[in-house]
């Protein structure tokens, strides 16, 4: 088969990884990709959003099978364009991707078919807002419904700090039109995990899940990020609590889909929370996650093209998923300054030093290729994973590595695991 991926960020790189080794992949492509994914995969500079172009693309090239990597291409409507045009998709189609792309109709969603989340209400006024946060007592979580990149969810303890916040939202713009709406929901205490799982038009299937640590700093401290860093399995999820989620999450997910005549051909991650009542929502996503998707392929043992085929073609009740029993971590390294400003084509000088072994292998992240020459492209820079016998020894493979690289312009959490 000639397989397409659509993206260039480390969760493309893993899955290109991964399908590289399916003895279906007879030739594979990346759309844009980047310098670590080249090395794997014929990349094209192409922007996925002209979906014209990537049609062309798929005819010229024989593709058989196009895997859509980021939320934005499915918000777009691309997995709804290539279909009539009889290109096989992974990727759930526009309708059911308002499951991520619209915080508000998801909310509402999990209201009708009573999947535990947190209590919310929606605003488009700023002076509503903020009347509605000087009659109630935080913490304030606030949400943009719309797409934002990882970084729209603002938590505010103090009832000054959340009008400010949504001053930024709805009067400056921060977030763009993603914030035309916004939610303001109870603050849950718990623990998050990211639930990953197939799904298509007759069945879901789990697939794995990871915990990531999405602020920027030592401690969970400092703003949200896109992910700094994931690990699997966690001590913290046993039986009891799996059963809890397939029962009270995944299945009225799943029934409520059917019963809003959604059909959904695609990876479902499930944002949740374990609290003291059980575990709830925080939001839906209809793509993998990144870094969780580096972390799942590393432990992934299936054929994953015959997978996503099945899911596309409805047919998941043929797979049967195997993953590997070691454990699996990896840290995000960033740019300084990241996720604010920071500096671009910066060479990686000792990249090409390091040999991926003793269960390590590098993603890349925002990297571009010159000649023989890695240098940085954007924010997250690269994915260092590392599989090992416990948690432990995950870890200090991963940060063994970091050690070596050395990037003077790098930036990473030191507790990821622990």
């Amino acid at each position: 088969m000639n397989i397409l991926v659509l993206g260039n960020g480390g969760r493309e790189h893993a899955l290109c990884w991964k399908i590289k080794q399916s003895p279906k992949c007879k030739s594979l492509y990346c759309i844009p990709g980047n310098g670590g994914i080249s090395s794997i995969a014929k990349c094209f500079v192409i922007d996925p959003r002209k979906k014209s172009d990537i049609y062309k693309f798929c005819i010229k090239y024989l593709i058989d099978f196009v895997v859509i990597g980021p939320e934005t291409y499915l918000e777009q409507g691309l997995s709804d364009y290539l279909i009539k045009r009889n290109i096989a998709v992974f990727g759930p189609s526009k309708q059911a991707s308002k499951l991520e792309t619209s915080k508000v109709f998801s909310k509402q969603f999990m209201k009708k078919f009573n999947i535990p989340t947190a209590k919310y209400s929606k605003f488009t006024n700023f002076e509503k807002a903020k009347q509605y946060i000087d009659s109630n007592k935080g913490p304030f979580v606030i949400k943009v419904s719309g797409l934002a990149a990882g970084k729209g969810v603002l938590i505010s303890t103090k009832s000054d700090e959340a009008i400010k916040n949504c001053y930024e939202i709805l009067i400056q713009k921060k977030f763009g039109n993603a914030g035309n709406q916004i939610l303001i929901e109870e603050y849950l205490e718990g623990f998050e995990i990211s639930y990953f799982i197939y799904v298509d038009k007759k069945n879901y299937l789990p697939i794995d899940y990871a915990l990531d640590h999405k602020k920027l700093f030592d401690g969970e401290k400092g703003p949200n990020t896109g992910g700094m860093g994931a690990f699997t399995p966690s001590n913290k999820i046993n039986s009891e609590i799996e059963k809890k989620i397939l029962k009270e999450i995944i299945d009225p997910t799943f029934q409520g889909l059917k019963k809003s005549n959604i059909t959904y051909r695609g990876v479902l991650f499930l944002g949740l929370i374990v609290t003291n009542n059980g575990p709830k929502v925080i939001e839906y996503n209809v793509r993998f996650g990144d870094p969780e998707c580096q972390v799942i392929m590393r432990r992934y043992k299936s054929d994953i093209i015959k997978d996503l085929k099945n899911v596309s073609n409805d047919k998941l009740n043929l797979s049967k998923l195997k993953k590997i029993s070691e454990p699996c971590l990896c840290v995000v390294l960033t740019s300084k300054g990241y996720p604010l400003k920071f500096r671009k084509n910066i060479l990686i000088k000792n990249l090409n030093k390091i040999q991926n072994k003793d269960g390590v292998e590098i993603f890349h992240s925002g990297t571009k290729k010159n000649m023989d020459k890695i240098f940085s492209s954007g924010g997250r820079v690269l994915t260092i994973t590392a599989t090992g016998k416990s948690i432990k020894i995950a870890r200090k493979r991963v940060y063994s590595v970091l050690k070596k690289l050395n990037w003077k312009n790098g930036f990473f959490r030191k507790d990821i695991g622990k």
